[in-house]
């Protein structure tokens, strides 16, 4: 037979078996073998099994063919070094008698004293070490990002989540906890490396109690055949089931391996006896068997898709294994449930919430009216357990996150629905449907309509309890696992697989609460970050459709950006972190250097907090010469040393009348000022500024000089949170000295300086505040005077704050129920530093006008180190 009939027998025989799957459930109810020989054939050729899997995820699931991503590469950079190996446990000389039929042929251990395990967290370096094997461009552009190979591993069936870009913010889920109720998870895969909790974990499984007098159960049937491995574990635990999962993590992880095919392991609680047995399940089976205590594929998958270093999406969260038969019979419905009182189970439910942030749940159930039975008798009978299953008076909600099945329903299963039947898990219960490129995934179930009482406000109920994500993902198979073919192995012999299902939209759902947990600092609830998740959904083109898509497309962008504008300040005073920034005068150098590694916090309108550093909202005002090089005219001592921006106007001389003048200079300048018969005063305003100063002469050399500013603070605006404007009054006394050098006075050395109080006045409640400073400035110049010349190079210091302190109030973050939460910054406004200023200036007549040229050049610019300015001007002024 050719390749292409072969193809269409392979195709009519599985169109044949597809069509009579509820056919062969229901008959495989009645009789298992019956149904195993309906299903059993097998396709050898691999172009068949291409075929085969290309059919089972695209004709089922009724997508659009997609081409499968071909094998991941290994990552191009150095291996990572071991994780640590605890040593080996040794054997025991024999069992330990009790009331229990021992088995004969199994080898016994005795437990250590201690149980010391790895550290559970690796250490920032490690992490960041491992991380950047992973995802080398992490923290870098989105374009960047993509282009890694990690995203060459998953393929494109991240689309439309925008993870690349909650990557560049620099989030990995690092430090968020997700438990993973499901088939189990082997915690010796690469993919999870040193993030697995240990503490409040179910890896184990309870081996129902045994009695003496009857023959060795089932179970033990490993330890009676031939050749067969048989281990048994002893310690004396108390009953404490904590410390028996202890005990198994350091069994596997001193071992390196779990349970094989012929190994069976067992860990017996000495106190407990007969009824303290339990099983460590192996990993080497595709499907579940609980005769053998083995792991199947799916709870490895459903971890790796939320969390594994190369195909999950939160490569920094830490998994938390939980083994779905354990927890179920503990806390839901089994044998162990029924014990107790109401009371003891409800602290044991909160006590297990209380070891994870998330709780992914990729199980299903169909049958409602059981359901809704259930709840209604688990209401009624245990109230205080119900209480906190459902988190009612939790002040921490832990998120629930849960798989919407894959029945084609028009409604999440009947566990994922219960937000619609039970108001107190709204918004932190949350359901999944499954999409395929794009399109809601023909087998997965849809997230169906609201209830009549939900509330859709962002912070109440948000848009819906259900929303999507791909469904389609490649994922881990357990590590240590022969049975699985070697195509479905990558260059470093780690398996994988690609597969699809709501499952796996759960997990991916899962991991991106992670990130955005992390994108938080955990400053938001657990009901704030899963609201979130929902309400920054894509819900745009068929998004929209909230009875299939519910909320809409997880976006991890718009989950982790700002949403509207962000607000700073304080209680009094707040304002856009973008329009937030406070100038400040050059006399105090850079003030942001106080600042270094803090950070301001400005919060959205979800009131998320968002953080930028903040030294960034501090600007030091230019000196003007560094905007305007024109020479200036009045070559004062004050105007050179103290405050640029204003243009002073001097009047000298006897005999003058007294009177007021109104000049005009530029656009927007008015000088107005007193003129009197005493020589060397002075006067200067600017309208753009508010000012108003005036300079005179008290006596011989000695002169006295008061500025007042109503808008600005030596020419330096707040604005923001920092408030609309400023005042400040700055009062200074000057002196000078004139040494003629030249027999004809034409050549002379002068020396000025001065000191001065200033007072800033800045906005009540506004984020900054600042003390009265003492100021120095100081100029030394050698100058030659022609008939119309003047030539004058001088060396000098500015104004520059020598006191005086600044206060900064800024909020940091918040709490979890949401309030503010600031700290106080104090800090000398002196500079740490000194500008040096050197000047080279000449004047002479030019036509009917004057000539001015300067140059210029300032080592540590304003008070700030290594900061320089050299510059040219030149200036021309007409006179009529």
């Amino acid at each position: 037979m050719d390749s292409d009939a072969k193809n269409r027998a392979c195709r009519a025989v599985l169109t044949l078996a597809v069509f009579l799957l509820p056919a062969a459930g229901a008959a495989g109810e009645q009789d298992p073998q019956r149904r195993d020989a309906l299903f059993e054939f097998e396709l050898r050729d691999h172009t068949h099994e291409q075929w085969l899997e290309d059919y089972s995820f695209h004709s089922l699931w009724l997508s659009p063919p997609k081409s499968l991503v071909p094998n991941p590469p290994a990552s191009p950079y150095p291996a990572l070094p071991p994780e640590p190996v605890p040593a080996p446990l040794t054997a025991a000389p024999g069992p330990t008698p009790g009331d229990t039929l021992l088995p004969e042929n199994a080898t016994y251990y005795r437990a250590p004293a201690d149980l010391i395990l790895p550290d559970e967290r690796l250490s920032d370096e490690a992490f960041r070490e491992r991380l950047s094997h992973y995802l080398p461009s992490f923290g870098g552009t989105p374009e960047q990002i993509l282009d890694d190979f990690k995203f060459q591993q998953v393929g494109d069936f991240w689309d439309g989540i925008n993870a690349e870009r909650a990557y560049a913010r620099g989030l990995s889920g690092r430090g968020v906890r997700i438990g993973i109720v499901d088939t189990g998870v082997d915690i010796l895969h690469p993919e999870f490396a040193g993030r697995v909790q240990r503490r409040g974990t179910f890896i184990v499984r309870k081996i129902p109690h045994i009695h003496r007098a009857r023959n060795l159960p089932e179970v033990f049937s490993g330890c009676r055949e031939g050749g067969a491995r048989c281990r048994v574990f002893e310690i004396d635990a108390g009953g404490d089931r904590a410390l028996i999962e202890r005990y198994a993590h350091r069994i596997i992880e001193s071992e390196r391996r779990f349970p094989d095919e012929y190994n069976t392991w067992f860990i017996r609680d000495l106190s407990r006896d007969a009824d303290g047995w339990h099983a460590i399940p192996g990993t080497y089976k595709e499907e579940a068997d609980p005769a053998k205590f083995q792991y199947p594929d799916h709870g490895n998958w459903v971890a790796s898709a939320a969390a594994g270093w190369r195909y999950g999406i939160a490569p920094g969260a830490t998994i938390r294994p939980l083994l779905l038969e354990e927890f179920r019979s503990i806390h839901f419905d089994g044998d162990a449930f029924l014990a107790g009182d109401d009371a003891s189970k409800a602290r044991a439910y909160r006590d297990f919430l209380s070891h994870s942030d998330i709780i992914n749940y990729s199980v299903g159930s169909v049958d409602y009216d059981f359901q809704v039975n259930h709840e209604a008798w688990l209401r009624e009978r245990f109230p205080a357990y119900w209480a906190a299953f459902t988190q009612r008076d939790a002040q921490e909600k832990t998120i629930m996150v849960w798989a919407a099945d894959n029945y084609s329903l028009d409604h999440p299963s009947p566990k994922a629905s219960l937000p619609a039947r039970e108001p107190a898990v709204r918004g932190h219960y949350l359901a999944v449907a499954a999409v395929v490129q794009g399109q809601i995934a023909a087998r997965s179930n849809r997230c169906g309509p609201l209830p009549g009482d939900w509330n859709p406000e962002p912070q109440a109920h948000g848009r819906h309890y259900c929303l999507t994500a791909p469904g389609q993902l490649r994922a881990a198979l357990p590590n240590f696992n022969p049975e699985i073919d070697p195509r479905d192995a990558d260059v470093n012999d780690h398996w994988f697989h690609t597969l699809g299902g709501a499952s796996f939209s759960a997990a991916l759902v899962s991991g991106g609460i992670a990130l955005v947990m992390e994108r938080f600092r955990g400053q938001l609830s657990n009901r704030e970050v899963a609201l979130r998740v929902i309400n920054t959904a894509n819900n745009t083109g068929i998004y929209a459709d909230s009875a299939i898509y519910g909320a809409g497309m997880l976006d991890l962008d718009a989950a982790t950006a700002p949403v509207g504008e962000v607000s700073t300040g304080t209680a009094s005073l707040q304002a856009g972190l973008h329009r937030t920034r406070l100038a400040t005068p050059p006399a105090w150098g850079r003030v942001g250097r106080h600042l270094a590694g803090r950070e301001v916090a400005g919060f959205d309108e979800w009131n998320a907090p968002f953080w930028q550093p903040a030294a960034s909202l501090f600007a030091t005002t230019p000196a003007p010469q560094a905007l305007l090089p024109m020479p200036g005219w009045d070559e004062g001592f004050e105007q050179r040393a103290l405050l640029s921006h204003l243009r002073w106007f001097g009047a000298s001389g006897a005999g003058q009348e007294n009177g007021l003048r109104m000049t005009l200079w530029g656009d927007d300048f008015h000088a107005a000022g007193f003129r009197g018969d005493f020589p060397g005063s002075g006067f200067a305003a600017e309208t753009d500024y508010h000012a108003f100063g005036f300079s005179g002469a008290v006596m011989e050399r000695l002169r006295l000089g008061v500025i007042v500013e109503t808008q600005t603070n030596q020419g330096s605006r707040p604005a923001g949170a920092f408030g609309a404007a400023a005042n400040s009054k700055l009062v200074w006394l000057a002196r000078e000295h004139a040494w003629p050098l030249s027999q004809a006075g034409g050549v002379a050395l002068r020396l000025d300086y001065l000191l001065a109080a200033g007072q800033p006045d800045y906005a009540r409640g506004a984020m900054f505040n600042a003390t009265g400073s003492l100021y120095s400035a100081a100029s030394l110049a050698l100058e030659h005077r022609g008939a119309a010349t003047r030539t004058r190079l001088s060396i000098g210091q500015p104004l520059r704050a020598e006191s005086g302190r600044g206060t900064l109030r800024y909020a940091v973050g918040r709490d979890r129920a949401g309030n503010w939460r600031y700290e106080e910054a104090r800090f000398a406004l002196r500079p740490e530093t000194r500008e040096v200023r050197f000047q080279l200036r000449h004047d002479r007549p030019l036509f009917k006008g004057q000539l001015a040229i300067e140059l210029s050049y300032a080592h540590n610019a304003d008070h700030i180190p290594g900061q320089h300015r050299a510059q040219a001007g030149l200036g021309y002024r007409l006179n009529w």
